[in-house]
């Protein structure tokens, strides 16, 4: 009998070196399905079975909590088989059962889990106390709203503000552009604190002096109008010239000057008047429409360069307040042992970098330092890593040792690292493609390559190909090396799997009618996978190189991806229509869903009896289910929607579900927000209504996703249901940025909706990618960090109203294109997702192209 052929990868060279190159500092390159984890777990089990170290030595960094407990239970799985099987030694077996025993003491973490590890053993040396609490993301974003709401009350008080904040706000700034600019100088307040901004004196608007010396001119002009009140331009130089009238102590008081100078009559009159209605001026000879035009618009020259300046110097002011206000309030949550997900990174970076004894100590505790997903790491994350990798002698003086992380140079193969450039697409996060490009560049190491992909079929592979070797291209891009297929998928079958295109240029010029298209038609071919014959392979009978076996595709096959939640609403009513069962995956669109979206206008309206908006369209939800004729025939008979005092309204459906509002209005004065939702879910038999519908699981998960919600809030120090309904909003706003998505329920038939992010790592038999048609999303944000220099550029408002300082526009070109490059990689990913089958929706309009 012939022995089965065993398969050999055809990167099998570069996974020996990752097995067998212990004492070696690798940095993987790893393309898509290439098993980048399978290498970092077989990385481990070599260094434990050969004796180079124990497991309790090892630090193994992931970057989602699901991906570090999968790392752990694959690791205890290969060392227990590796121990039971035959290609190990005695010694060698007795190790990786040791191994096992040693898991529970293994530092496999996430960055945050890992970092707050090493402060709890040195909380003292690191400036924190013995004990500290670590929030979640709602704690933290409740203690900043806080903080932030007593130190906006104190700058109203506080006279060095004064004339800032008077400029500031009387130029176009809000309280709402404060908090952004304050939002994001916290969220990256590592790279301001130390930063010395310049204290500037306020400059004096010359413009209003140079008004004044024109006044007597454009008077003078004004004779000559033929049609004065009845002739626009003339009006314009008497409403300029009262305004002139009121310059009061603008001359001691530059802020009064700007706040006058914002108030002017606009001087923009180029198409302003006419010259056959305005005589010639005879000193110079000239139509007088003209002169006045000429005189206004260099004044109007003049007046916008002061503002500008104003403004300018405004913003400066205010973001050296805001730097101060962000560096004392992390020293607050220092002080208090009260930290951040943030602050965990830079504490521990700041430790392990100013005390070497410290630095030492875990040096020593730790002899290998493993990083998957290194695309995904921010400059901190690289720090850190090289800090407790450094090759150091015990000769070198304290002084001496680096402390800053190039010039750190790592011990001979005490570091792995292992990710993939064309997977980068967390910039929002602080991660890009030229921090990994110098990461590899200062380990001063070719990058060793897998290609073999594991995952997808050759007409997948073949397109994916064919695609980013053309389109990864740039200076700032990734590099593309195509993967390899391992599955042929030549059956000869009709629905075999294969790349897919749906839809085409619908010749319209509006997407919402083309998003609509698109939804129906994705919902038609999902019922025709459902009853259909889709082939998707076998995995529990098809072996690599040996058979394929292939079997019906059912819908839990399928996951339906989205770049952003754009045309969620449109996809979830066709999917309806069409019976089609299906779950939404991640907090970002579970946020945008409409049953969410109901119990927040529930909400929203009982919480505040004067938003009569929401009370109608809570009124229109299935929690009272009036219909438009009922809200229609309620208004005609004069009721009216203030449920303070729904007796005066007619008797009815309408009245009777104002009282049931009103009811819950009294309520929420002494329930959390989590019991008042649960009780009106309850109450209003939402749970029990939803049992007809097809989709019963996922309302019933979605309504219990706003009770957590509201639990985790509460249980985080929220205190009214109106800061809670504030809350949702900024998720909403931010896109409730998660990359973690809930585990599928095993027995549902359903489809899978997610957005790419949610699905990165991730794999389907079948992938329908959708959202396409929609313009490039793009919204810079408020604080851009340059990545080649210090400092930070900073910008708001907009128009008339924009801040922003010197330097913003130049970077912000540079992150428009960095996240153009960042777009092609989230197509990547997404299309990478896909194991049999791949559909591509290219709806679009006539404005988008062939």
């Amino acid at each position: 009998m012939t022995a089965p052929i065993r398969f050999v990868p055809r990167d099998e060279e570069a996974r020996r070196r990752i097995r067998e190159s212990l004492d070696e500092t690798l940095f993987v390159e790893a393309g898509a399905g290439t098993g980048k984890t399978t290498s970092l777990v077989e990385r481990i089990v070599g260094l434990v079975s050969t004796g180079t170290t124990t497991l309790d030595k090892i630090v193994a960094i992931t970057f989602t909590r699901a991906a570090a407990a999968e790392l752990r239970d694959r690791v205890r799985e290969s060392l227990e088989l590796a121990a039971t099987g035959t290609g190990l030694s005695e010694a060698e077996a007795i190790r990786c059962r040791q191994g096992v025993t040693d898991l529970d003491q293994a530092s496999i973490q996430t960055i945050d889990g890992f970092a707050t590890s090493l402060l709890r053993e040195k909380p003292l040396e690191a400036g924190l106390p013995p004990s500290f609490d670590v929030h979640d993301q709602i704690s933290a974003d409740l203690s900043f709203e806080e903080t932030w709401s007593r130190w906006l009350d104190g700058a109203f008080e506080d006279a060095n503000l004064a004339d800032p904040l008077s400029v500031a706000f009387s130029l176009g700034m809000t309280t709402t552009h404060l908090r952004e600019l304050a939002k994001r100088l916290h969220e990256s307040y590592d790279r301001v604190v130390g930063l010395t901004l310049d204290d500037v004196p306020m400059p004096q608007p010359s413009s209003i002096a140079l008004l004044e010396d024109r006044r007597t001119e454009l008077e003078r002009l004004c004779e000559y109008s033929q049609k004065r009140e009845d002739d626009k331009l003339y009006i314009r130089v008497r409403e300029v010239l009262q305004h002139l009238n009121k310059t009061g102590d603008t001359n001691d008081d530059p802020a009064a000057g700007y706040r006058w100078l914002k108030r002017l009559p606009s001087l923009k009159v180029s198409r302003t008047g006419r010259q056959t209605d305005w005589d010639d001026d005879p000193d110079s000879g000239e139509n007088a429409c003209i002169a006045v035009r000429k005189t206004l618009e260099d004044a109007n020259a003049d007046v916008e360069s002061d503002l500008t300046t104003a403004r300018s110097w405004a913003l400066d002011e205010v973001l050296r307040a805001l730097t101060s206000f962000v560096a004392e309030y992390a020293e607050e949550r220092k002080r208090r042992g009260v930290a951040e997900f943030h602050d965990l990174l830079v504490w521990a970076r700041d430790l392990l970098r100013d005390d070497i004894e410290v630095r030492d100590h875990f040096r020593d505790r730790f002899t290998h330092i493993l990083i998957d997903e290194v695309q995904d790491t921010d400059p901190i994350q690289t720090e850190i890593a090289l800090f407790l990798a450094e090759e150091a002698s015990a000769a070198t003086p304290d002084e001496d040792r680096p402390r800053q992380w190039d010039a750190v140079r790592p011990e001979p193969g005490k570091l792995f690292v292992v990710g993939d450039q064309k997977q980068s697409i967390y910039r929002f996060r602080g991660a890009n493609v030229r921090q990994m490009a110098r990461f590899q560049a200062h380990l001063d190491t070719e990058p060793v390559r897998l290609v073999q992909n594991f995952r997808s079929q050759r007409p997948v592979l073949d397109w994916v190909n064919f695609l980013f070797e053309r389109m990864m291209e740039g200076e700032e891009q990734a590099d593309y090396h195509a993967v390899a297929h391992i599955w042929e998928a030549s059956t000869g079958h009709a629905l075999s799997p294969r790349v897919w295109s749906m839809g085409d240029n619908t010749g319209g010029t509006h997407i919402n009618p083309v998003r609509w298209d698109e939804a129906r038609n994705i919902a038609a071919l999902l019922a025709d996978i459902a009853r259909g014959d889709w082939q998707v392979l076998n995995e529990e009978q098809s072996k690599p190189g040996e058979n394929e076996v292939y079997r019906k595709a059912a819908l839990s096959d399928v996951c339906i991806l989205m770049p952003s939640r754009t045309g969620l609403p449109a996809l979830e009513v066709a999917l309806e229509d069409a019976g089609v069962p299906y779950r939404l995956e991640g907090a970002s669109l579970v946020f945008a869903s409409q049953e969410v979206n109901d119990i927040v206008n529930c909400m929203r309206a009982i919480d505040d009896p004067s938003n009569q908006v929401a009370t109608v369209a809570a009124l229109r939800t299935p929690a009272f289910a009036c219909s438009d004729e009922d809200l229609l025939r309620h208004s005609l008979k004069g009721g009216g929607f203030d449920y303070l005092t729904p007796e005066g309204s007619p008797d009815g459906h309408v009245t009777d579900s104002l009282k049931e509002l009103l009811r819950f209005h009294g309520e929420r004065l002494w329930a959390s927000p989590a019991s008042l939702i649960d009780r009106f879910i309850r109450k209003r038999l939402l749970m029990a209504t939803a049992v007809d519908d097809d989709r019963m699981r996922e309302q019933w998960r979605r309504y219990r996703f706003m009770v957590e919600q509201a639990r985790a809030f509460f249980g985080a120090g929220g205190e009214s249901l109106r800061a809670f309904l504030q809350w949702i909003d900024r998720q909403r706003e931010e896109g409730a940025r998660v990359s973690e998505a809930p585990a599928p329920e095993g027995d549902e038939d359903a489809v899978k909706v997610m957005t790419v992010h949610s699905a990165k790592g991730l794999e389907f038999p079948i992938i329908v990618l959708t959202g396409l048609n929609g313009p490039p999303r793009f919204r810079a944000s408020e604080v851009l960090f340059p990545d080649d220099r210090a400092g930070f550029e900073a910008r708001v408002g907009s128009g008339d109203s924009e801040f922003k300082t010197p330097g913003y526009g130049e970077l912000f070109k540079k992150e428009k294109a960095l996240s153009e490059q960042e777009a092609v990689r989230l197509l990547y990913v997404a299309t990478t997702r896909a194991r049999d089958h791949l559909v591509v929706s290219v709806y679009r309009t006539s404005k988008d192209g062939a």
